[in-house]
């Protein structure tokens, strides 16, 4: 059997000019797959229809399913992981990782349909199903999702008109608690190897930090904010290049303030 991608919004289209007010989508789901039916992400993102919904199978060397998602643009090829398994058959297995869209332009829903359709058909032969490949902590996991929602009142009073002080003891304690978190711990299967080579979690983010170092400049601690910032570029070393960060390498080297934020002088 031949591949050939089903394109739903192009089908919905012919209908409605034939005046057909229902359809049915067939998607083949094959044993294996030839390499014409391949795709990179750079050639999809590429093309026409890389911002719709669509569904798609990782395929071996021999186009032989063995992981599935679905999702819309560059972030579907992340979905479920999908990196991190693309990173695991390369560099662990030296295997070959090839990519193959089934179907797109639909809803969220009948891309999640097409996605319960193709764990079914190839049953446990995706890697998705697999508890010996993905094994989860479940306890340790609560644990982290508690951890993580005690955060998440900081994140309006940083940003409120309370006195400096408090805001900063504030983003303090929400930084010192996102250094806390420990995800990989829940993962305790090859899985979790994985993640934990990719550095694949990001629990630590920006949204503190910038409080902390302003703190201490408007202080006259310069130490201290240079303690604080090459501590979050340790922990976090993904962020080294956001804006905020570069921003505040910029006021640390240059140790005052080209202009004095507001939130500093409100007791």
């Amino acid at each position: 059997m031949t591949f050939k991608l089903v394109d739903v919004e192009e089908l919905i289209a012919q209908a409605k000019m034939s005046g057909v007010s229902k359809i049915s989508v067939d998607v083949p789901l094959l044993a294996s797959y030839s390499q014409e039916a391949c795709i990179s992400q750079t050639q999809w993102m590429a093309g026409p229809h890389f911002n719709k919904n669509y569904a798609w199978l990782h395929v071996d060397a021999e186009g032989v399913p063995f992981y599935a998602g679905y999702g819309r643009g560059a972030f579907a090829w992340q979905k479920n992981g999908g990196v991190a398994w693309e990173w695991f058959v390369r560099e662990r297995l030296g295997g070959e990782y090839r990519v193959v869209v089934l179907a797109v332009g639909m809803s969220e829903a009948h891309a999640q349909s097409i996605f319960e359709q193709m764990l079914e058909t190839y049953n446990k032969r995706l890697l998705n199903q697999s508890s010996f490949n993905r094994g989860m902590d479940y306890a340790a996991l609560k644990e982290e999702n508690d951890k993580k929602d005690a955060i998440r009142p900081y994140y309006p009073i940083v940003r409120s008109k309370k006195p400096a002080a408090m805001i900063f003891q504030a983003a303090l304690t929400a930084q010192n608690m996102q250094y806390a978190l420990n995800p990989y711990r829940t993962e305790t299967g090859r899985f979790g190897e994985v993640l934990r080579d990719m550095d694949a979690y990001q629990p630590i983010n920006t949204s503190f930090i910038t409080f902390i170092v302003e703190w201490h400049i408007g202080q006259d601690d310069l130490d201290g904010a240079r303690e604080a910032l090459a501590e979050f570029k340790r922990r976090a070393p993904r962020h080294n290049g956001h804006d905020r960060i570069t921003r505040l390498d910029k006021l640390v080297e240059h140790g005052r303030f080209y202009r004095r934020p507001g939130w500093l002088d409100i007791t």
